[in-house]
């Protein structure tokens, strides 16, 4: 396995305090080893290094950790607001609820890499341009680390990528909080957004 700085592992605690609402001890380490490998792999230190945006070159909004914990307090209020609302548990686990809203965009360190984006942009032929997007680099690391199978399958599948499966119930909440933030942002701001 691979050595990370442990700087990093505590810049990632440092950066997604939400980390902490996680009850299952072995899920949150996880959580947090997914971005440090993720960051250290692509050359960051820290989330807040990668711009907020939906993609390489879109508009921008605060950082990756703006919108990552936004999207993960999103999720979370959409459930809380659901099960008051009906006095109902709609059985969503909501350890994985947070991981999966805090991890869903695991890859974009690849996908927004310097190194990365020069290189495909030199020749998009070779390898395209990029040659993952996110979400596929996301799955990829979360397997790696152990992060559990519907961890993955929000990293993978949040994005248009997901219209291809049957998503799951805290994957559906995920991608609606995500789709929200950009969709809301796009109109406030007038931005030509295309995801």
């Amino acid at each position: 396995m691979i050595e990370i700085p442990q700087k990093i592992k505590e810049d990632v605690l440092l950066s997604l305090p939400l980390i902490n609402e996680i009850k299952d001890e072995d899920l949150k380490q996880k959580v947090i080893e997914a971005w440090a490998l993720s960051l250290y792999l692509n050359d960051y230190s820290t989330i807040e290094e990668i711009p907020g945006s939906g993609r390489p070159g879109g508009p921008v909004k605060g950082t990756q950790t703006d919108h990552i914990l936004g999207v993960t307090k999103i999720a979370l209020n959409m459930l809380d607001i659901l099960e008051d609302q009906y006095n109902d548990s709609l059985g969503v686990d909501r350890d994985i609820l947070i991981a999966a809203g805090l991890c869903h965009d695991l890859g974009k360190p690849f996908e927004y890499s310097p190194k990365n984006r020069e290189r495909w942009d030199s020749d998009p032929r070779i390898s395209g341009r990029p040659a993952l997007r996110h979400t596929l680099y996301g799955v990829h690391i979360a397997l790696t680390v152990g992060l559990p199978e519907a961890i993955a399958h929000s990293c993978g599948c949040h994005s248009p990528e997901g219209e291809l499966v049957e998503r799951s119930l805290s994957n559906t909440i995920v991608h609606f909080a995500d789709e929200s933030w950009w969709g809301i942002l796009n109109i406030a701001h007038n931005w030509d957004m295309i995801k």
